[in-house]
């Protein structure tokens, strides 16, 4: 009997478990690719874009295409106001939501049709702070701009919180081009989501990395 216990053990740890992680990962990883290459894009109050790196106060090529696919969408009149998103990161001269806001001015994108929240350090603090604008100013409905392996997560967080969030990929982004920058993100992604869970569903702190 204690033979057959510990054989047991062995299968449930060695085994059965390894399965179930690796099962999983791989379903999280499908529902990420599969928004990944989604445009839900669809009538909203607002688009928002969510900030990447910017070097001397200009776009990286990754947040660049973010804010062109920005600019389409609003030239198509999917909404009447933008939203850019992005702290400091590594330059306190700049933001990166005030670097997007200054980009899509320059690609003819009126002023007084963009709106900044510059606070936010990860993708989390960032929607936490959209949340209460939002709901003071009643709004349910918005267009979320990433690459799309981000886009899952964002709009299970906006979901968990009553808003409808439509994925809008950004159509030229550098990393989902490449094969290996693709899979790797995405991958990684799946991790930050579970974080995410454990953290919010379950109660359970577990730091989120800056993204």
């Amino acid at each position: 009997m204690k033979e057959r216990g510990k054989r047991f053990v062995f299968l449930l740890f060695f085994t059965y478990v390894p399965l179930i992680i690796l099962a999983y990962i791989t379903f999280v990883y499908g529902l990420i690719r599969r928004s990944a290459i989604r445009d839900d894009a669809q009538q909203a109050d607002l688009i928002i874009v969510f900030g990447a790196a910017q070097y001397n106060g200009r776009p990286s090529p990754v947040f660049r295409a973010r804010l062109d696919h920005t600019a389409n969408l609003f030239k198509s009149n999917y909404a009447k106001k933008i939203i850019t998103t992005g702290g400091h990161g590594f330059d306190a001269r700049f933001t990166e939501a005030a670097v997007g806001r200054d980009y899509l001015i320059r690609q003819s994108i009126p002023a007084d049709c963009i709106l900044t929240e510059p606070s936010g350090s990860t993708t989390l603090d960032t929607i936490e702070k959209l949340l209460e604008f939002l709901k003071v100013q009643n709004l349910t409905k918005v267009i979320a701009v990433s690459d799309g392996f981000h886009l899952f997560r964002i709009k299970q967080i906006f979901g968990d919180n009553r808003i409808v969030a439509y994925g809008s990929p950004a159509k030229h982004s550098p990393i989902e081009s490449n094969f290996r920058s693709r899979v790797w993100a995405s991958i990684r992604e799946v991790f930050v989501y579970t974080g995410y869970l454990v953290q919010r569903k379950l109660h359970f702190p577990f730091p989120e990395t800056k993204d």
